[in-house]
């Protein structure tokens, strides 16, 4: 078996059953993931590289089969080197997502993640959140904190406490900026006022799990830096939420047994059910803000407008960008000030930052706020493999075109767009 074998021919063929049977049916039939930097684009749609030459594989010949994920390594050197080989175009991605090299995101996309939570379980169970302050007490950087900006919606996390899991949860919206939730009273008095707070909805388990039970099967798939768990079985201090690598979440899964059935993973990963659940966080953050009493009512308004793109933070975009970059479309009238690091995240600075910002004429705002597009450094347009590619035709959008670079000031904001907002 080589990759060698495989000819033009069977690559479209492959292709063409990625087109009937769509992306997931086919990554699932054939026991791929989700490519993380190399694409084949071909006609303006962008595959999944490595399952393609898998699948084409299959094609190639009468007596050959589809080959599996396990059976080849992906990557410069063999797929991509494959495909431009037979003459087709790869994209490289603008560079793996932060949670990539973690481990633990399984093949349909979703990640499994451990929170350490017993000073705040029954606040942070009972509201279906978790919170952790967004840096150390000193200002310091803290890995567990920022893995809250990685949790995705569909996530699944694993709630440790008093020496077992007795919560599993689905993550329904991405992480937001809020104050420290009163009720942690002074289980809190250490942290910070401000935090990252993720919608999780949590099933408490009919019977909880203790690992200290299992860690003969547990201890060997611990990661070797940040671990959520011991050797001996006990949490690990100081770590909050943690990433479970895959091969752990499979034993963990194991170990729960029927209990695994007990979470409902029904709702929680429905486009619309985490739409409403974003707009209900952005609600609260915005009701937040009208209740704080270290601003005069002039800067909450402010602040409150700029969620709509509204009243100063437009003023401050204004003043650096003129038209849409996509369309060109320069009537104010009809473009959207929108914020290129999600308002929710922002801080108070950065909700009025003009350079968190683009003039945006509706349809683009909607592919950028939805992660469907993003943008490399240098303006170059990135388009998300769940993109409608045949859509942004229609629309005008020319998905290898480049927009025009950014100012320094904005890179930040199109690091964390492309981090944390961009469907990979």
């Amino acid at each position: 078996m080589t990759l060698s074998d495989i000819d033009r021919a069977a690559v479209l063929r492959a292709i063409t059953e990625f087109d009937q049977l769509g992306r997931d049916a086919f990554l699932h039939q054939y026991g791929f993931g989700r490519s993380l930097l190399y694409f084949l684009r071909h006609d303006g749609k962008l595959y999944d590289s490595k399952a393609i030459i898998g699948v084409a594989h299959g094609y190639s010949g009468s007596n050959r089969s589809a080959l599996a994920a396990t059976q080849f390594a992906g990557g410069e050197a063999t797929v991509a080197q494959t495909l431009r080989g037979l003459g087709f175009q790869v994209q490289v991605s603008a560079g793996p997502p932060a949670r990539a090299s973690l481990g633990n995101v399984s093949p349909d996309g979703y990640a499994f993640w451990w929170v350490n939570n017993k000073q705040t379980y029954a606040h942070e169970i009972g509201g279906n959140y978790l919170w952790s302050p967004t840096e150390k007490s000193d200002g310091g950087r803290n890995e567990f904190y920022e893995n809250m900006k990685r949790v995705r919606p569909g996530d699944v996390v694993f709630a440790f406490a008093s020496g077992e899991i007795r919560a599993v949860g689905i993550c329904s919206a991405p992480a937001i900026l809020a104050p420290k939730p009163g009720e942690f009273g002074a289980a809190g008095d250490a942290w910070g006022s401000e935090g990252w707070r993720v919608p999780v909805e949590f099933t408490r388990l009919s019977t909880p799990l203790r690992p200290k039970d299992h860690m003969d099967v547990l201890a060997p798939t611990l990661p070797e830096k940040y671990s959520p768990n011991r050797p001996d079985g006990n949490g690990n201090q100081g770590a909050y939420l943690a990433p479970v690598p895959i091969e752990m979440a499979r034993a963990m899964i194991d170990l729960l047994g029927s209990r695994w059935a007990e979470v409902d993973r029904g709702a929680t990963v429905e486009p619309a059910h985490q739409q409403e659940t974003i707009e209900a966080s952005e609600e609260q953050v915005e009701q937040e803000l009208r209740n704080r009493t270290d601003l005069d009512e002039t800067e909450k308004l402010q602040l409150v407008n700029s969620r709509r793109g509204q009243g100063i933070y437009r003023q401050n975009l204004l003043g650096l960008e003129m038209a849409c970059r996509l369309t060109g479309v320069a009537n104010l009238r009809h473009l959207r000030a929108s914020h290129i690091k999600p308002w929710r995240a922002s801080t108070t600075f950065e909700k009025l930052n003009g350079n968190n910002g683009l003039l945006l004429s509706p349809h683009i705002d909607h592919l950028f706020d939805q992660g469907f597009i993003s943008f490399a450094d240098d303006g170059a347009l990135l388009v998300s493999p769940e993109a409608d590619v045949d859509t942004l035709i229609l629309w005008g959008i020319e998905p290898e075109g480049n927009y025009g670079h950014f100012r320094p000031e904005q890179l930040p904001y199109l690091t964390f767009h492309r981090e944390f907002v961009f469907k990979r």
